[in-house]
């Protein structure tokens, strides 16, 4: 077998295995142990192989997957990841994980399997990507580090606030991402947009990190529909077609219970959690839903509804 050839072979005998010794590799591609060691200078340019000595010595990948070395920067690693966060895919995750799978491949055209589906975003969001990704970064940094940050910040309302907090994790909502921190200013968690972050300080203060913040997410998702949300309530609604067939047709919190009548209405029951996102889903079925309970949500959506027709009149 000609040097290329060795070479590829050898690729995939480090692929499939553990961890292969030089001696084992030599007899296989049947080659010198010197051979295998210049195979092994070559293949090192390309990938990460790490080499260790003793008994149990040998060469062995490091990675589960193949990285190629020094083509994508760490800068723009993390500008692909936004990128594709961004997307409003609502699998981003597992297609982060597809990518980290397939590497370089995707970037190398071949695109042919793509070819059969489209996406059509209903809206995607408007943001300077250079300072946010630029953001992204150095937050995440921060967030590894444990290094406080102070933000300068203008809420939903445009309310500007100063704040210092410690930044546990990036969150990714609807296709942009939030800093999810402890404020030390409220002394609560807190979620905060990249994009309404309009200056910041990486402080050099260490913080130490006291709350799981994973098991905290975790329960803030539970009966939830959105990342702000408040007291639990029985929601009970009436709703007709054709938003019935919407609805009926996902999944909005774990716990729903969707009756169907006979004349296509279905009764939506469901423990969730008051906040923006239901106000808003519920508006979104027009004059298709009937709210049976609680009579505190129905009173509440009857008066924006009232603001409505004023802002209309």
């Amino acid at each position: 077998m000609d040097g290329l050839g060795n070479v590829l072979k050898m690729i995939f005998i480090l692929k499939t295995r553990k961890k292969v010794k030089i001696k084992d590799l030599a007899n296989e591609l049947e080659v010198s142990e010197r051979q295998v060691r210049r195979y092994k200078n070559e293949i090192d340019k390309y990938f990460n192989i790490e080499s260790t000595t003793g008994s149990d010595g040998g060469y062995s990948l490091i990675e589960d997957y193949f990285p190629f070395k020094d083509v994508l920067s760490e800068d723009e690693i993390n500008k692909l990841k936004f990128i594709i966060n961004s997307l409003h895919y609502e699998n981003s995750s597992e297609l982060t994980k597809i990518l980290d799978r397939l590497n370089l491949k995707f970037f190398r055209n071949e695109k042919k399997y793509l070819n059969n589906e489209e996406v059509i975003h209903y809206s995607k969001p408007r943001i300077k990507l250079q300072e946010t990704t630029k953001i992204y970064s150095e937050i995440s940094l921060a967030i590894e580090n444990r290094n406080e940050v102070i933000l300068e910040y203008y809420d939903n309302n445009g309310n500007y606030s100063r704040r210092k907090v410690q930044p546990h994790k990036l969150l990714l909502f609807r296709g942009e991402y939030y800093l999810v921190s402890t404020c030390l200013l409220r002394n609560e968690i807190r979620y905060f947009k990249l994009t309404r972050i309009k200056d910041y300080i990486i402080t050099g203060f260490i913080f130490q990190r006291n709350i799981d913040i994973d098991e905290f997410l975790k329960e803030q998702e539970r009966n939830s529909m959105g990342i702000y949300s408040g007291n639990e309530i029985d929601l009970l609604l009436e709703i007709t077609p054709p938003m019935a067939n919407t609805i009926k047709e996902r999944i909005w919190v774990d716990n729903q219970e969707i009756i169907e009548q006979n004349n296509g209405e279905i009764i939506f029951k469901a423990k969730i959690k008051e906040g923006p996102e239901v106000i808003s889903w519920i508006l979104s079925m027009s004059d298709c839903v009937k709210i049976i309970s609680p009579e505190s949500l129905r009173i509440e959506i009857k008066e924006r509804l009232q603001k409505i027709l004023e802002n209309f009149n």
